[in-house]
């Protein structure tokens, strides 16, 4: 019986480590998920805003789309930077 009931215990902490390392991952996987959905979405409120029907700038010359697709790029490489710099990410 003593035997049984450590080869139950074992098993128990076998599946809690199990448990933990599955949970673990999940919790990075997320993370990953967190971070590229902060970063993607301040391109995304750029080109919304430069998309409304009104005047803005860079809309009539010919390099518009370039310079607000640079503008975007740099502004989510400093989030990206400051969140990975704050421990946030």
């Amino acid at each position: 019986d003593r035997i049984i009931l450590g080869y139950s215990q074992y098993l128990d902490y076998l599946e809690n480590m199990i448990n933990n390392m599955i949970s673990y991952q999940l919790n990075m996987i997320m993370k990953t998920l967190t971070e590229i959905s902060i970063v993607l979405t301040i391109p995304a409120i750029i080109f919304g805003f430069w998309g409304i029907a009104v005047d803005g700038p860079f809309e009539k010359s010919s390099y518009g789309v370039f310079a607000v697709l640079i503008i975007s790029v740099i502004l989510s490489l400093i989030c990206w930077f400051l969140l990975r710099r704050k421990t946030y990410l």
